[in-house]
């Protein structure tokens, strides 16, 4: 009671607090206003952006002394030291000049305040709003898949889990407006469930988050962000559809929103389907269907004491998980099972019916023939922040739940999963004196999943992991000082973690007749036993970023990260359809232990600018699904499928990542912009054949040079561009090659292009639309990405069904044999603004 009165005081009595200054003026461009333009206070979490006029305003700012940053796309990033007065308003105006394609500076790190790309002490990637907008991609983990460091580990177009400098699944911490994304990051065929068209931007860290974020932040932090406030007395929105010709992707999204006074508010409602896609080796993919919707809707208030924002979500998605599934003469797909054939004493038994998809199966926007998941996310987000003195206190919570039906064939789902996350977040800044910040605080999640019952006759239950609890509590102190050119930063954070999981007996194991039974009935099978551990770990950074002449500067940050085993690592016993593999946990895993050193040099000019980063990831308890041999060197089988089994080992993880940047100060229309990534992964104490860590991506080259329509004051265009991109992936032979677990890669090059405008109306100068043209794989080359699932991807005659008339499985022994990624690929992109774009403050 004592806490709750002393929060209501907070609210209530805001006036107590010492007065608070406020920051406003004009920012112009060759004479007129310049909108759109981000202003912001460096060392704190004050900011905005300009209106259409280029007025901005900053409210609720702590009296001191402040280093104010612009930035605005193209136009080189300027800094003015100014003092805030207590009760007072600064006015401050400032005339922005012209620097083609200059990168865009102010991010949000992982220390939680503004800062610029050159004093993070850790690599970031920024994917821009005009980056996602300028791009086909089938999902928002595609979207980013291209930047330097990031790749995506695929199971079809609608399923994509990012990787971080080689690292994936539970080491990459994905968050959406600052919420933790877990739903079922743990599982092979399960992608990220965030609608694209709600993403406004994105900052990827590259490299150990664990400190603010926690132990799932191991390899980095893919932080997805909203479209941003609105300026008050402006209700605005768009209109947003896509077509893309491969897999027929149709999408659309309306969005409004507006602010009154303090009040705020946005609604957003997605819909996006597409029918199987096709490649020049395969043809069309049976499959790969999906669809997915989306309602969405923010509410909250900015007020003199902080703000509240409340975030309301419910996703629903259903997709096919392709299988490879083909005829053993022609290697045409076909059916698990034949249509038609009936199910008799647990068996399927075959019928007449159709056998092989027809081309309109594959152009079916109903992804429930195959196997197919049937996916629902529903969440509620609550950030609140209080403003206390020099500082403020945070607190977050949430709620989501995340159901999974897997159905393999009919209607009758064979697994149901229910997910439920309590995330939470407490948080104390401070803005000390003379450049010093000091965060603390502590976040974590209550998780807990239940297991649906056993289907109904003649329908088989597959219980992944068991029923469990998991409690995360992780505590961090952060300290970050800002010298003139010099940027010190460094914290320590202590992490506890439980795990409970119940255990289950199966009676009648694998037969239609299969039911859970108590413990101790007699021949009953033991899926999962008892569970209850707990793992503790420390983790800490230490960073320094320096400025050198000339836009250069210079990075250097040493972690220690933490992460404990995830609940399938530990427990499973499942046949997973979806990896084609019957997996097996180990309950006797260690957390893992990380250390990591990143070291980056760079220039930010006015006609190139440039970053090379590298870095050295030292891992004990390194944990991997590894395949496992029977006694006469063969894969281990159990119910037709081969084992693999969750190991630990030393692991090194190494390489570099790269981009460069050329955009002449003279020569306006023209950027040419690079990124290159390469890891290279080692086990030490294997043999040839297990030394690398699977999933390692391949060495990956991007170019592209963009070409920009000079801007003219009668003309009905703005922004328009042509783009000519070239990928090129060289060959990955550093594998885990022990019983086929992985097969070499080939090389390959692909083109892209796009073309882009936005139609300005000539009375109001305000625009009527954007249209955006996008190509992929423009030559329609056959081809395979290291870290495309699929590739694995084959049986012959229904051998990938439990019940498949006796026939064992096929092994992939060359690159062939899988499954191809997407050929060519045309999106088009259309967006209608509705209403009037204005100022966007973050306070």
């Amino acid at each position: 009671m004592r806490i709750a009165r002393l929060l209501c005081f907070l609210l209530l009595s805001h006036n107590i607090f010492a007065q608070k200054g406020t920051l406003k003026g004009r920012v112009t461009a060759g004479g007129g206003p310049l909108p759109f333009t981000t202003v912001a206070l460096l060392g704190t979490l004050k900011g905005a952006s300009t209106n259409d006029k280029g007025d901005y305003e900053i409210k609720n700012i702590n009296p001191g002394s402040y280093e104010v940053l612009f930035s605005c796309v193209g136009y080189q990033t300027q800094k003015i030291e100014l003092t805030i007065k207590n009760g007072a308003t600064a006015i401050l105006n400032m005339e922005m000049k012209i620097d083609s394609a200059s990168m865009k500076e102010v991010i949000i790190t992982a220390l939680g305040i503004v800062t610029t790309v050159r004093r993070a002490p850790v690599p970031v990637t920024l994917v821009s709003h005009d980056m996602f907008l300028q791009q086909a991609s089938t999902n928002v983990i595609d979207a980013i898949a291209k930047q330097p460091g990031i790749t995506a580990i695929t199971t079809g177009p609608g399923v994509s889990k990012p990787e971080i400098n080689g690292l994936g699944y539970n080491r990459v911490l994905t968050v959406m407006d600052g919420e933790r994304q877990e739903e079922f990051q743990w599982g092979d065929e399960h992608g990220v469930l965030i609608d694209p068209y709600a993403v406004y931007d994105a900052e990827i860290i590259r490299g150990a988050a664990s400190l603010q974020y926690g132990a799932n932040a191991m390899a980095g932090v893919v932080s997805f962000k909203s479209q941003p406030n609105r300026e008050p007395g402006i209700v605005s929105g768009s209109i947003q559809s896509e077509y893309q010709t491969n897999n027929g992707l149709i999408g659309n999204s309306i969005d409004i929103g507006g602010t009154n006074h303090d009040f705020f508010w946005d609604v957003r409602g997605s819909y996006e389907a597409a029918h199987s896609y096709s490649d020049p080796h395969d043809g069309y993919v049976w499959g790969t269907a999906f669809f997915q919707s989306n309602l969405k809707a923010v509410i909250g208030m900015n007020r003199s004491w902080g703000y509240s924002r409340l975030t309301i979500s419910t996703l629903h998605k259903q997709i096919e998980i392709p299988d490879g599934n083909r005829d053993s003469t022609t290697g045409q797909f076909e059916f698990d099972v034949p249509l038609g054939a009936q199910f008799v004493n647990g068996k399927y038994v075959p019928g007449t019916g159709q056998v092989f998809p027809t081309k309109a199966n594959f152009l079916s926007y109903n992804p429930d023939i195959s196997s197919y998941q049937v996916l629902n996310h529903d969440e509620v987000w609550w950030q609140n922040s209080i403003n206390v003195g020099r500082g403020s206190i945070g607190a977050d919570i949430g709620y989501t739940e995340s159901i999974r039906h897997e159905i393999d064939t009919g209607t009758v789902a064979e697994e149901n999963m229910f997910v439920h996350d309590v995330p939470y977040s407490i948080k104390y800044q401070v803005e000390g004196n003379s450049g010093l910040n000091f965060t603390t605080g502590f976040n974590g999640m209550f998780e807990f999943m239940n297991n649906g019952p056993e289907p109904p006759t003649p329908y088989i239950g597959d219980f992944e992991i068991p029923n469990y609890h998991i409690f995360d509590i992780g505590g961090y102190g952060v300290l970050e000082k800002d010298f003139k050119n010099l940027t010190l930063s460094g914290g320590l954070r202590y992490d506890l973690r439980s795990i409970s999981g119940q255990p289950m007996y199966l009676a009648n194991y694998f037969t239609p007749e299969q039911e859970e039974v108590p413990a101790g009935t007699q021949g009953a099978y033991t899926q999962f036993p008892q569970v209850n551990k707990t793992y503790t770990g420390l983790s800490g950074s230490i960073g320094a970023t320096y400025q050198l002449p000339g836009h250069y500067y210079v990075k250097l940050n040493i972690a220690k990260s933490y992460r404990a085993p995830a609940i399938n690592e530990l427990t499973s016993n499942e046949l997973n359809p979806g990896a084609f593999a019957y997996e097996l946990g180990n309950i006797n895993l260690k957390a893992e232990q990380g250390y990591e050193a990143d070291a980056a040099i760079g220039n930010n000019g006015k006609d190139v600018n440039f970053e090379l980063d590298g870095f050295y990831n030292y891992i004990n308890n390194f944990i991997f699904s590894d395949r496992l041999a029977a006694k006469n060197e063969a894969d281990s089988v159990l119910l037709g499928k081969p084992v693999y089994k969750y190991t630990a080992n030393t692991a090194i993880i190494a390489g570099i990542t790269a981009y460069l940047n050329i955009h002449p100060a003279d020569v306006k229309w023209l950027e040419l912009d690079n990124g290159f990534s390469y890891v290279y992964t080692f086990l030490p104490g294997q043999t040839d054949s297990t030394q690398h860590i699977p999933w390692t991506p391949a060495p990956r080259l991007t170019s592209e040079i963009k070409l920009k329509l000079p801007e003219q004051s009668n003309s009905m265009l703005s922004g328009a561009y042509f783009k000519l991109g070239a990928e090129h992936d060289w060959a990955q032979n550093d594998i885990y090659s022990a019983q086929y677990t992985e097969l070499p890669s080939y090389n390959y090059t692909l083109f892209n292009a796009g073309i882009g405008t936005n139609f300005i109306s000539k009375k109001t100068k305000r625009t009527v639309c954007s249209l955006f043209i996008n190509c992929t794989n423009l030559m329609n080359i056959a081809y395979v990405d290291h870290t495309a699932r699929t590739q694995y991807f084959w049986a012959y005659n229904g051998a990938n069904d439990p019940d498949n008339f006796g026939r064992v499985p096929a092994i992939v022994t060359r690159q062939s044999e899988g499954i191809y990624n997407m050929g060519r690929n045309i999106g088009f992109k259309l967006i209608i603004p509705v209403g009037i774009a204005g100022n966007k403050s973050r306070q």
